[in-house]
C-alpha cells in the first residue's frame, strides 16, 4: 500500500512539474476581440440586427387578423381613447344637409318684364275698339276678349295708364304678393312641395329671409290652366277687377318664367355652414373593453375596431407601453443573432475565413424574414404559407450549401424571428421545426431531381398533418374551424411544394451564390461522355484507367468515415486531366515507347511533371469545373516531394560540387488537402500508383504499402489541415486496402494439360 501511495505521489509531482513547464496562454479577451475576423462578423451581425430589428418591430405592430377568421384568444383594448365616430357625425351632417332651408328671391327679370308690359297695356289697346284692330301677339299673350278690352279702355287718359292701374300692377309684382302664391318650375314645384314650411325662405331686398308659407302652383300646370285658382286669388289681391283676372293670369302663363327662382350659392353655403357647424360625435373606448374573444368569427365591425386601437395605441401609448416591449424584441433578436454568428463560424470554418459566406447567409434570412412579414401583413390570408415556405427555403439553400446541422439551425433561427414578428406561439414554432427536420433530414444526399421533390412532398405531408394538430390544439372547436383548418393545411403543403419546385428551378444560381456543388451536379460531372472525360480518354487512355481506379478507392475510402463518397469520386475523376497536355511523359501513357525523361535534366522532368497541375486547374476553370472539384486538383499531392528527380538531381550534384539541390525545390507548390475528401484522393493516388508498379501483389505487401505511404504523408503534414483523425485515418487504409486487393486481387494457376483444356474465361477468376 505504501508503495501504491508512493507511486502516486510521484505520478501527481510529475504531472506538476509538467503543468509548470506548460506555455501559458497569452491570448487575452481583448486580443481576441480585436481579431479581424471577429470584428467582421461583429459587423456583418450588427448590420442583420438592424434590419431584423426594424422588420420584427414593425411587424409585431401590424392587424395581423381579417374578418371572417375564426379567432383562438380574446383580446382587449390595450389603453384609454376617445375618438370621432365618424358614422354618426357623418349621418348628423348629412341630416344638417337636408334640413338646411332652400333660399328664394324673386325673379327680378321676369317680374321687371311682367311689370312694363302690364303698365304698358292699357295704352296699348287705347282707341282699340274691337280686338281685330289689336296685333296677334297681344290677344295671344293676354288672353283678350271684349269686356276685358273695354274695361281695359277705362284705364287710361290721353294714351296715359291711369295712376290707379299702375298702382294695381305695382302690387302685383311686390314680393309680399307674390310670395302668397309663388309660381315654380316643374323640379323645384316638387322640391318645394316636399320642403317643410320652416325650411322655404325667400330673400328680401333688405337682406330679410321670410318664410314662404303660402301654397305653390306649378308653371307646367298654369299653362293647362291659367285661370288657376290660387294666381287668380292673388291677381284679385293686387286690386284687379275680376274681369280682367283672366287676362293678368293669361300673361303670367304665357310668360312661362317663375315668379320666384332658387338663390344655389346661397341655399349650398348656407347647408355647408350648417354642416360644418356640427360637433363631431365622441366615443370613448375604455382600457379592458373586449375586441373579440375566443370562439369568435370577425365581423368587419370587429375588424375595424381592432383596426383603430392599433392606430390609437401607436399614437396615444406611452413609453413602457411601446418601447419597453420593441426593447425586449431587439434584446431577444441580439440574443438569437450572437447565437447565429457564433454557432456558424465556430462549426464551420469556411464561413469564419470568408465574410462573404455569413453576409450571404445574413441576406438570406434578412430577405426570407422580410417577405414573411409583408406578405402576412399585405394579406393575412396566405399567413401560413408565408411563414413556413420562407423558413422551408432557407433551410432547403444551407443545407444545399452546408450541411444538415446548420440547416436545422438556421431554420430555427428563422422561425424564432418569425414567430417574434408575427406574434405566433411556441405551437406554431414546434410546427416549423417539425417541417424543416423532415425536409431536411429527406435531403441526406441530392444526386437527382427527385430528392428535392421526395423531401418537398414529405414536408407538405407534414406540415399539412401538424397544421390540424395545432389547429385542434388552438382553435375552439366549432363547426366554423374545420374550413379554416383545411385552409391552412393546403396553404402549408403549397409552400413545401412550391419551395421545393422553386429550389429546383434556381439550384444552379444557389451553387454560384454560396459556391458549392450538389449531389446533382457531380452526378452529371462524373458521366464520362462529358467532353472533358472524353479528350482524356482519348489522349491519355492510361491516365483515365488511373483514374478510374483512383475514384473506385476513393469511393470506398469515403464511405468508411461517412465522407462525401460521390464529391471524391468524381474528383478522382478530374484530378489528373492536366496530363493530357503531355501525356507521354507519364509512365501510365507511354507503353513501350522511349521514356522522354531521359532525354531532360531533372530539373526540366520536374516542371513537366508539376506543370500537369497548373494545367488542369487551367482546363477546369476553362469548362467551368465547380471549384470544389478544382481543390481535388490542386491538392492531390499537396507540397509532397517528387522523390525520383530529387534524388536525380541531388546524383548529379555530387558530381558536380559547385550544383546544390534544395528539397523544397523537388516540392508540388500545393496546396495540401483542406478536405477529408481531398486527403483520401491524395492517398489513394499514390497507393494506385504504387500498387500498379509492384511485381508482386500480396494482400499482406499491399497493406504494407498503404501503411508506408499514409504514414509518410502524415508525417511530412499534409493532412495538416484538413481535420482527420487517427481513427478515421485507419478507416481509410483498411477501406484502400480492401478494395486494392479486390481490383489487384491473386488469379488462379493452373497445370499446363488442364488450361489447354479449360474455356478462356476460366482465367479472369
Amino acid at each position: 500500500m505504501a508503495k501504491t501511495g508512493k507511486h502516486k505521489s510521484g505520478h501527481g509531482q510529475r504531472r506538476q512539474e509538467i503543468r509548470r513547464n506548460l506555455p501559458k496562454p497569452t491570448t487575452t479577451l481583448k486580443s481576441a476581440l480585436m481579431r479581424p475576423e471577429f470584428l467582421r462578423s461583429g459587423l456583418i451581425i450588427f448590420c442583420f440586427l438592424v434590419l431584423t430589428s426594424l422588420l420584427v418591430i414593425w411587424s409585431s405592430e401590424q392587424v395581423l387578423v381579417r374578418d371572417g377568421q375564426l379567432m383562438s384568444e380574446t383580446r382587449v383594448k390595450r389603453l384609454d381613447y376617445v375618438v370621432v365616430d365618424q358614422v354618426a357625425t357623418e349621418n348628423r351632417r348629412e341630416e344638417a344637409l337636408r334640413s338646411s332651408p332652400r333660399i328664394y328671391e324673386i325673379n327680378r327679370n321676369a317680374m321687371s318684364r311682367l311689370q312694363s308690359e302690364l303698365e304698358g297695356l292699357p295704352t296699348a289697346v287705347a282707341g282699340r275698339t274691337t280686338l281685330d284692330e289689336l296685333a296677334e301677339e297681344i290677344r295671344t299673350k293676354f288672353h283678350l276678349d271684349e269686356g276685358a278690352l273695354k274695361l281695359l279702355q277705362t284705364m287710361s287718359v290721353d294714351g296715359e295708364p291711369t295712376p290707379q292701374w299702375l298702382g294695381w300692377v305695382q302690387q302685383l309684382v311686390h314680393p309680399v304678393v307674390l310670395s302668397r302664391t309663388p309660381i315654380l318650375d316643374e323640379q323645384e314645384f316638387q322640391l318645394y312641395s316636399i320642403t317643410p314650411i320652416p325650411n322655404r325662405l325667400l330673400l328680401q331686398d333688405d337682406g330679410r329671409r321670410d318664410t314662404l308659407r303660402a301654397e305653390a302652383v306649378s308653371l307646367q300646370k298654369l299653362e293647362e290652366e291659367p285661370d288657376d285658382r290660387l294666381v287668380v286669388d292673388m291677381i284679385l289681391s293686387a286690386g284687379f277687377p275680376a274681369s280682367l283676372a283672366s287676362t293678368i293670369a293669361g300673361r303670367i302663363a304665357s310668360e312661362g318664367l317663375p315668379t320666384i327662382i332658387l338663390d344655389g350659392k346661397l341655399t349650398e353655403t348656407t347647408s355647408l355652414q350648417r354642416a360644418s357647424n356640427i360637433e363631431p360625435v365622441l366615443v370613448e373606448h375604455e382600457k379592458g373593453q373586449v375586441l373579440f374573444r375566443r370562439g369568435d368569427i370577425l365581423t368587419p365591425a370587429q375588424y375595424e375596431s381592432v383596426l383603430l386601437e392599433t392606430q390609437q395605441f401607436g399614437a396615444l401609448g406611452g413609453f413602457p407601453d411601446r418601447w419597453l416591449a420593441r426593447l425586449g424584441l431587439i434584446g431577444l433578436l441580439a440574443g438569437l443573432s450572437i447565437f447565429f454568428a457564433a454557432y456558424a463560424t465556430t462549426s464551420w470554418p469556411k464561413i469564419s475565413r470568408n465574410p462573404l459566406r455569413l453576409i450571404a447567409l445574413a441576406v438570406l434570412m434578412t430577405v426570407m424574414l422580410g417577405v414573411s412579414v409583408f406578405v402576412s401583413a399585405e394579406a393575412v390570408v396566405f399567413l401560413w404559407a408565408a411563414t413556413l415556405a420562407p423558413i422551408l427555403f432557407v433551410a432547403m439553400v444551407v443545407r444545399l450549401a452546408y450541411d444538415q446541422r446548420l440547416a436545422i439551425f438556421l431554420g430555427g433561427v428563422q422561425a424564432a424571428m418569425t414567430a417574434l414578428s408575427l406574434q405566433l406561439g411556441i405551437g406554431w414554432f414546434i410546427l416549423a421545426m417539425v417541417g424543416c427536420g423532415a425536409v431536411v433530414g429527406q435531403l441526406s444526399e441530392v444526386r437527382d431531381r427527385h430528392s428535392l421533390l421526395h423531401s418537398a412532398l414529405l414536408g407538405a405531408v407534414v406540415l399539412s398533418i401538424g397544421t390540424i394538430v395545432l389547429g385542434l390544439v388552438e382553435l375552439p372547436m366549432v363547426p366554423a374551424v374545420w374550413p379554416q383548418l383545411l385552409g391552412q393545411a393546403l396553404l402549408a403543403a403549397a409552400s413545401s411544394i412550391g419551395v421545393g419546385f422553386l429550389v429546383l428551378g434556381i439550384l444552379p444560381s444557389i451553387e454560384r451564390a454560396f459556391s458549392i456543388t450538389t449531389g446533382m451536379t457531380l452526378a452529371e460531372l462524373r458521366d464520362p461522355r462529358r467532353p472533358l472525360l472524353q479528350q482524356l480518354q482519348q489522349r491519355a487512355p492510361g491516365t483515365y484507367n488511373h483514374s478510374l481506379q483512383v475514384a473506385n478507392i476513393a469511393e470506398a475510402a469515403a464511405d468508411a468515415i461517412g465522407a462525401d463518397s460521390l464529391l471524391v469520386y468524381v474528383g478522382a475523376l478530374y484530378h489528373d486531366i492536366g496530363k493530357m497536355n503531355k501525356p507521354e511523359y507519364f509512365v501510365e501513357n507511354r507503353g513501350e515507347g522511349p521514356n522522354k525523361h531521359e532525354n531532360l535534366s531533372p530539373a526540366m522532368s520536374l516542371l513537366v511533371i508539376i506543370g500537369h497541375v497548373k494545367d488542369g486547374i487551367e482546363l477546369a476553370r476553362e469548362y467551368h469545373i465547380p471549384r470544389q472539384i478544382i481543390h481535388f486538383i490542386e491538392a492531390h499531392h499537396g507540397t509532397t516531394l517528387v522523390e525520383y528527380f530529387y534524388h536525380a538531381a541531388k546524383q548529379q550534384a555530387q558530381e558536380d560540387e559547385n550544383v546544390t539541390v534544395e528539397e523544397i525545390e523537388y516540392r508540388y507548390p500545393g496546396p495540401r488537402p483542406r478536405t477529408k475528401e481531398a486527403a483520401i484522393l491524395m492517398l489513394s493516388d499514390c497507393v494506385e500508383s504504387a500498387a500498379r508498379a509492384m511485381t508482386e501483389r500480396k494482400p499482406s505487401q499491399i497493406e504494407q504499402l498503404v501503411r508506408d505511404l499514409s504514414m509518410k504523408r502524415l508525417m511530412d503534414g499534409q493532412f495538416d489541415e484538413c481535420n482527420l483523425t487517427f481513427t478515421e485515418l485507419a478507416q481509410i487504409q483498411a477501406a484502400i486496402v480492401s478494395r486494392v486487393n479486390a481490383i489487384y486481387h491473386g488469379r488462379v494457376s493452373y497445370p499446363e494439360e488442364e488450361a489447354d483444356e479449360q474455356e478462356p474465361v476460366a482465367n479472369t477468376a
